[in-house]
């Protein structure tokens, strides 16, 4: 059975200090996370940060060309690591 995994996100660039790069069997990866402000019930902002990680050669040097605080869409699948068990997106492109 294939199940349907497909995640569609945008908000803006939120550069990851740190363990910004990484391998896993899969290949190399750059990380980033997509920062979202929404406004809560009561009135607070809630601000989410989903990680995002690009293995595409070609999409790690779209997000290189992007800085902090840019607007951004991500497409691509929610993955989880086979050894901490962290979701991230995978991400298919990027604009």
């Amino acid at each position: 059975m294939n199940w349907e995994n497909s995640v569609r996100i945008s908000g803006r660039v939120h550069l990851l200090k740190g363990q910004a790069e990484g391998e896993t069997g899969t290949g190399k990866y750059v990380q980033f996370a997509v920062r979202q402000e929404n406004a809560e019930a009561d009135g607070a902002t809630r601000r989410d940060f989903l990680v995002v990680r690009v293995y595409d050669e070609a999409l790690r040097e779209r997000l290189l060309a992007k800085r902090e605080d840019d607007d951004v869409t991500v497409e691509g699948s929610l993955r989880s690591s086979r050894g901490s068990g962290v979701n991230y997106v995978r991400c298919a492109s990027i604009a």
